[in-house]
């Protein structure tokens, strides 16, 4: 069975994202697929950079606090597996599509 895109958790929402740093377009999500969404990052991938970008954008689009997004698996990956505390996964999926919708 493949792996949803977002997931209701006991400690958050897992979010499975696909990141293409130091991107020149301006769009962060380019698509919302069922396994993951794909994101452009303008930071490079290296000293962590583009991860903590990614941590901050999705914090900032979901309104949350960086705090509250985690990166669970990934890290040295294009693929990456991020927990958000603090809301519900039909709330981050809407989120997402909205966000995508007004781009």
């Amino acid at each position: 069975m493949p792996k949803m895109v977002v997931e209701d958790t006991a400690d958050g929402v897992l979010l499975r994202v696909v990141v293409k740093p130091r991107s020149r377009t301006r769009t962060f999500i380019t698509e919302i697929g069922v396994e993951s969404v794909n994101l452009n990052l303008r930071a490079p991938a290296r000293e962590g950079k583009a991860n903590t970008e990614l941590l901050k954008r999705v914090a900032k689009l979901l309104k949350l606090s960086t705090a509250d997004v985690i990166l669970v698996s990934g890290s040295k990956s294009r693929a990456k597996t991020l927990l958000i505390r603090g809301v519900m996964a039909d709330r981050v999926l809407g989120m997402l599509q909205a966000d995508k919708n007004n781009k």
